[in-house]
């Protein structure tokens, strides 16, 4: 008895997966191949912007700096006390001579997960540079609340930059 072969149009839905795929395959194990096609795909996570969690947030950086020298400065998002619920992610960072806006990302890993209520603070490092000696501004940009479509609110800490 020979094989029959059947060819079957897959859609996936999970997003590591190719959105669509044409796989030739024997009838006998269509079914089989069908079912684990995605299954051991791990599901990425969800990056939103970080909680700035309103007076317990905060920026620590240097009073002073050097022109042209990295320095480092911490921001303090809030989040929930379920570290899957809110992983610090890669910040976004836009340098200017005066101002220097950083935007704060958490990951939020997939599955079925129980974030709890209290708050806790994470830290987030960033390297930054100010060129030009004089008062420069960093800007941190995250959310105003804990709910992914909250508005954003943003947090300012002045640096004197020295030549």
């Amino acid at each position: 008895m020979t094989a029959a072969l059947v060819t079957v149009r897959v859609l996936f839905m999970n997003t590591s997966c190719q959105p669509e795929a044409n796989m030739r395959i024997t009838s006998g194990i269509a079914t089989a191949l069908l079912l684990t096609a995605c299954k051991s795909a791990p599901e990425p996570a969800l990056r939103q912007r970080a909680w700035l969690g309103g007076s317990l947030s905060s920026v620590q950086a240097p009073d002073t700096v050097r022109a042209g020298m990295p320095f480092s400065a911490t921001v303090f998002a809030a989040g929930s006390g379920t570290i899957a619920c809110n992983r610090p992610d890669e910040p976004a960072i836009a340098q200017g001579d005066r101002l220097t806006r950083v935007e704060v990302f958490v990951r939020i890993e997939p599955g079925n997960l129980t974030c709890t209520r209290d708050l806790r603070l994470y830290p987030i490092l960033v390297s930054l540079v100010f060129r030009s000696a004089g008062v420069s501004t960093i800007r941190v940009i995250g959310l105003s609340s804990s709910v992914a479509t909250a508005p954003l609110d943003s947090l300012e800490r002045r640096v004197v930059v020295v030549p």
